[in-house]
């Protein structure tokens, strides 16, 4: 309850993210029915008694045990006197990428889609200090740079909602003892123990040796996690610089682009790339890079996603939506 407070005098007063603290503006509570979303909630309740709390508990169908999962949430909610949600999702698996993170874009579209049509501006997620240092370690694991390392923002908005994550720095074993003082029920994923999934065998195997080495693990981590954060957000904010210095009727131009340094240009076209919409890594953006600095009379066509780009005289345009098959 301390955090969720704590949070809450974080978000500064005037702005949006103000609303968090107005008890008369209906709350979402992402519920998994997992020890986080469990103390996140019950501090949720404490905090705001008077206040619309409703529960969002996401069913992926993914593994055998997700029936008793809802049956839990709703059991719970019916308990404390609120309303649950229960969304159910179809996770897709594109070529190459992993049923977790397949899942993870799955449950936080209904989610955010969920909070929309209930009229909440806010959407809190359970996810605790462990959660992020595993998040900062598999992104190291990617190589991934600044924005990667930032893990898990305390707060962003996404698809019209505003993300919240006030147990950030709260272990995870400070959660669920605290629960179990208290008696509160809940369940334990089998899936967060999956030695099959990176994240199982991060917590499984690597974290125990992180305990011994650093006992303050998760602050430390926590804190480069924080630091990245910052790294990241002067990148983009120059990056939205240059992009307004160099985007033109027809795209961007190719000359303004040429006066820069490669990873300058690199996050000019990651920030393009977002802006409509597309998702690029790191290996699609060096592509482009080479495709764009080649002689001018080379054929420059790129696939990202449903979307095609071409070189068109001086210009760099895009054409969302076309096939990727190039």
């Amino acid at each position: 309850m301390a955090a969720l407070r704590r949070f809450v005098r974080m978000q500064p007063a005037g702005t949006p993210g103000s609303a968090l603290a107005d008890p008369a503006q209906p709350l979402a509570v992402a519920f998994s029915g997992g020890a986080d979303s469990t103390a996140l909630l019950l501090a949720a309740l404490r905090v705001w008694p008077q206040r619309a709390v409703h529960a969002l508990h996401v069913h992926h169908g993914l593994q055998a045990a997700a029936d008793d999962f809802a049956a839990h949430a709703r059991a719970r909610c019916a308990a404390w006197g609120l309303a649950c949600h229960v969304l159910n999702v179809q996770v897709r698996r594109a070529r190459g990428d992993s049923v977790e993170e397949q899942a993870r874009v799955a449950r936080h579209a209904a989610l955010a889609r969920a909070a929309r049509d209930l009229g909440c501006a806010w959407l809190l997620l359970g996810h605790h200090a462990d959660d992020q240092a595993e998040s900062l370690l598999l992104a190291l694991l990617r190589g991934a740079g600044p924005a990667g390392l930032a893990a898990m923002p305390p707060v962003a908005q996404r698809a019209g909602v505003w993300l919240g994550r006030p147990l950030l720095e709260c272990p995870a074993p400070r959660l669920r003892a605290e629960l179990d003082a208290a008696g509160v029920p809940y369940v334990r994923d089998p899936m967060n123990e999956d030695p099959a999934l990176r994240r199982g065998r991060i917590r499984g195997e690597l974290l125990p040796v992180l305990e011994r080495l650093e006992p303050a693990w998760r602050r430390t981590l926590g804190r480069s996690a924080a630091l990245c954060a910052q790294t990241a957000g002067h990148v983009r904010e120059q990056a939205a610089r240059d992009l307004r210095d160099c985007r033109g009727e027809h795209g961007l131009r190719l000359a303004r682009l040429a006066a820069w340094e490669a990873p300058r240009r690199a996050e000019v076209l990651r920030a393009w790339l977002s802006e409509l919409g597309l998702r690029s890594n790191a290996a699609q953006i060096d592509n482009l890079l080479r495709q764009i600095e080649a002689p001018a009379d080379a054929a420059v066509l790129v696939g990202i996603g449903h979307a095609r780009l071409w070189r068109d005289s001086g210009w760099l345009r895009c054409e969302p939506g076309a096939s990727a098959a190039l």
